[in-house]
């Protein structure tokens, strides 16, 4: 069995999707911690940032060797150009985000309302930037081919 199945051009399609399902199962249950403000909630919260951001790590990387595995036509490039950047922006969000998390928890303010709210906020931030950066990718896949087998 290979890592990387015969139809796919690369691993980015593959490992994209981790954590794009964590990281806005993440913010759901920030939010969700805002109203119940229970342990176990808070704690698998932290989780999901924490796996999401190290599986945003692995999707950018992947995602620099998938532009050089493609062929793409000029207006694609300037998609992927944007559909990097906003990748990377995306992950030095998560992981800014990710540490304020553990230093709030380190710290013991994550258990007050207010910084609770505000974090909240702010990761609603991140999920436009997920947001913005997942439909770049859908653009380049499906208005310009990019990695389909034609």
């Amino acid at each position: 069995m290979e890592l990387i199945p015969e139809w796919a051009p690369n691993i980015h399609p593959i490992i994209i999707h981790f954590p794009i399902v964590l990281l806005v199962m993440a913010v759901f249950a920030s939010f969700v911690d805002l109203i119940l403000s229970k342990e176990w909630i808070s704690k698998s919260k932290i989780w999901l940032y924490v796996f999401g951001t190290l599986s945003a790590i692995i999707a950018v990387l992947s995602g620099r060797q998938a532009a050089d595995s493609v062929s793409a036509s000029f207006s694609a490039e300037m998609t992927m150009s944007n559909h990097s950047d906003m990748g990377h922006y995306t992950l030095w969000f998560f992981i800014t985000y990710t540490l304020i998390q553990l230093l709030s928890i380190r710290l013991g303010k994550l258990n007050k309302k207010p910084i609770k709210i505000l974090l909240f906020v702010i990761a609603c931030i991140g999920l436009l930037l997920l947001l913005q950066t997942g439909d770049l990718g859908g653009k380049l896949v499906y208005k310009y081919g990019v990695g389909v087998s034609k």
